[in-house]
């Protein structure tokens, strides 16, 4: 069982890359810059740190996207008035323009992405795949990983 662990694990990689670039070249955009956009739409306004929270993402790669995001008129940051140290992010018109203009696209992507797989063997995989970032994000904190 232990190859089988590992070619699910080194699976894991060409998999996700994959699905970034069909992601951006079916819907225009690049994931993990939507993935912010898509979060600043559903939290109205953010500071980075709670942005980089619920992403999981390293603060100092999101502020290299949100730097670029601001440069397009995407979005507007401005330092909290209650707490300097916070910068607090939010969509601009432009950026929530963006993000429902490119909706069907995104949805149609992510229809063709799983058409014909057998929905019983999704929900499967979403829940290996959920276990194993589980086991992983444990390893990485240090607390460890149980074993079957």
């Amino acid at each position: 069982m232990i190859e089988g662990e590992r070619n699910l694990l080194q699976q894991i990689g060409p998999t996700s890359r994959a699905l970034y670039a069909a992601f951006e070249a079916e819907v225009g955009h690049a994931m993990p810059r939507w993935r912010v956009l898509q979060a600043l739409m559903d939290m109205q306004e953010a500071t980075q740190k709670e942005l980089a929270h619920r992403l999981l993402i390293d603060p100092g790669a999101l502020t290299r996207h949100m730097k670029q995001m601001e440069a397009e008129l995407l979005i507007s940051r401005h330092t909290d008035p209650q707490d300097n140290r916070l910068t607090r992010v939010k969509l601009t018109d432009a950026g929530t323009a963006m993000i429902m203009a490119a909706q069907p696209q995104r949805h149609a992507f992510f229809e063709k992405a799983l058409a014909g797989l057998d929905p019983e063997r999704v929900a499967i995989a979403q829940t290996v795949l959920k276990e194993v970032e589980e086991r992983l994000r444990a390893m990485s904190s240090g607390r460890g990983a149980t074993s079957d």
